[in-house]
Parts: structure tokens; C-alpha cells; sequence
């Protein structure tokens, strides 16, 4: 996830499973549907999350509503942060709190991308995933050396350079081939590795060793989600001079409310108290 508030992007798939999977041989490309999930952890749990959005965001997350369309949201946040629900790939402003089934969940950000047909594929790296790694870099290097009759070299750079090569030269129907087959070896490193499963369920938030200090937020993946609160930020909104939430003639009041009709103002530090209250 770039961050925890990327509605918009996630609306349309920003990878293609095929891209995800042959510019990441370094950081192996774990891809995964929600059925896949299923079976691997024997069922899903539905939690209580938060989304951060804008409005436009807002409108497509009312639309997603029980559907297999997946996204990113937070279970906790660090109440030190000064601007907790600015928006980056979105104007923010916005936090939805919302109950959804759990496919992923992180300590920290995990970079998830959408993909198409409903997937999820995170790039796992050695440092988060240390044991879902050893079993994807080996899976990597068999599958390559199957589709391409070549020795994988020992050298990273060579052996990313390589792969992605792979991925160009193949013919389509080899392709499908190839992907299919590293969707189901994903499954499976899952369905056989408790370890691997557990690498994906991990939460709180997680010391960024560096700054010796949590990290901002956590990240979980949901689908099939259901708006249980729609919250304005306050002091995003005062800065465009919306400070007259009170007043019934409020025209912008009335326009937010036609979109989602208990919508409340509330400040930062409620919003904060709100999100990390168990």
C-alpha cells in the first residue's frame, strides 16, 4: 500500500498480474485472490477497520459495498502524528469506519497492489517475510529454469535482469501457462507453510528500528465491506473555510450528507481516540 488511504488508485488495478510477477524477481511477487486466502487459513474473519478517503473516494467506497473489490485500511494509528489523515493519492478529509473480511494484515505498511480479477500481490521482502522468501526465491528459481532451459544465476541483478527477460520472450499461451502456475505455487507455499500463514497475519504496529519508534499505522486488506461510519475531518475541512458546520442552511453540510446521510464532523484527535480505542 503507498498509503493507507488509496481508494481512488485501487479502483482500477495499478499492476497486472504479469507485470507484478516478472519485474519482482529480487523481492518475489506473492500473489493471491480472496479465494485462495479462504482456502490457505480454513475461512476469513470479518474486522472492524478504518479507510481514509476524499469524496469522490467516499462515493466508490459506498458502491463497493459487499463486493470482492478489495482495499487497504488501518486498525491503528500514532496519536503523535500531526497530519493522520491528510491524503495522498486522495485529498483526505474523510475516515470511514467500516467492517470487512480480513485477507491480509500487517504490522506496518506492506505495499500491497490491486491487481485485476479481484487479486492482491505484495512484493516480499527477506526483512517482513523471512520465511514466505525462502520458499518464493526457491519457487522462482525452479520456475524459471522449467520455462527457460537456462541455470538461474547466482547473481541477483543477473538473475532479476533474466526473468524479466523471460516474461518478454515467452508466447502468450506459455505465459498463461507460467502465471497460473505461480498463483497455484503460491496457494500452496501458503496451504503446506503455517509460518508462511502467520507472516500474513501480524498486528499491532511494528518498531521502525530506525527511528526507534512505532510505525505511523498498520495495514490490512478487506473485502466485501460494509459502512458502519462515515466521519469529516474538521480542521481539513476548516482550511477551505467550512468552519459553520452547525447551521442548518449549510449548504456544504446538506451536499455531504446527500451522499451519506448520518455523516458527522469530528476533530483529529477524536477521530484518533476513535480508531485506536479496542
Amino acid at each position: 500500500m503507498k498509503s493507507f488511504n488509496v481508494y481512488l488508485v485501487e479502483a482500477q488495478a495499478g499492476f497486472n498480474t504479469k507485470d507484478m510477477i516478472f519485474t519482482n524477481a529480487d523481492t518475489p511477487a506473492l500473489i493471491l485472490s480472496p479465494t485462495a486466502l479462504e482456502r490457505a487459513f480454513g475461512g476469513l474473519e470479518r474486522i472492524n477497520a478504518w479507510h481514509v478517503t476524499d469524496l469522490s473516494g467516499l462515493k466508490g467506497l459506498i458502491k463497493l459495498q459487499g463486493k470482492k473489490g478489495s482495499i487497504s485500511v488501518l486498525t491503528e494509528i500514532e496519536p503523535s502524528d500531526h497530519q493522520p489523515f491528510e491524503g495522498i493519492e486522495t485529498g483526505g478529509g474523510f475516515v470511514v469506519e467500516l467492517e470487512g473480511t480480513e485477507l491480509v494484515s500487517m504490522d506496518q505498511d506492506a505495499w500491497s497492489e490491486r491487481l485485476e480479477g479481484g487479486r492482491r500481490g505484495i512484493s516480499i521482502t527477506k526483512e517482513l517475510f523471512p520465511n514466505m522468501y525462502r520458499h518464493l526465491e526457491f519457487m522462482v528459481k525452479k520456475m524459471y529454469e522449467k520455462y527457460s532451459k537456462e541455470p538461474y544465476s547466482r547473481d541477483s541483478r543477473k538473475a532479476g535482469i533474466a526473468f524479466n527477460k523471460l516474461g518478454q520472450t515467452l508466447s502468450q499461451k506459455e505465459k498463461g501457462q507460467f502465471i497460473k502456475e505461480y498463483i497455484d505455487n503460491c496457494e500452496e507455499i501458503l496451504t503446506k507453510n503455517k509460518r508462511a500463514r502467520d507472516e500474513l497475519r501480524k498486528y499491532g504496529r511494528a518498531m521502525n528500528v530506525s527511528l526507534n519508534k512505532k510505525h505511523f499505522y498498520n495495514e490490512s486488506v478487506v473485502n466485501q465491506i460494509s459502512i458502519k461510519n462515515v466521519y469529516v475531518v474538521s480542521e481539513k475541512w476548516e482550511q477551505f473555510g467550512r468552519v459553520d458546520w452547525g447551521s442548518e442552511g449549510d449548504d456544504e453540510l446538506k451536499m455531504l450528507k446527500s451522499v451519506w446521510k448520518n455523516i458527522q464532523i469530528k476533530s483529529q484527535k477524536e477521530l484518533i481516540t476513535l480508531v485506536n480505542k479496542k
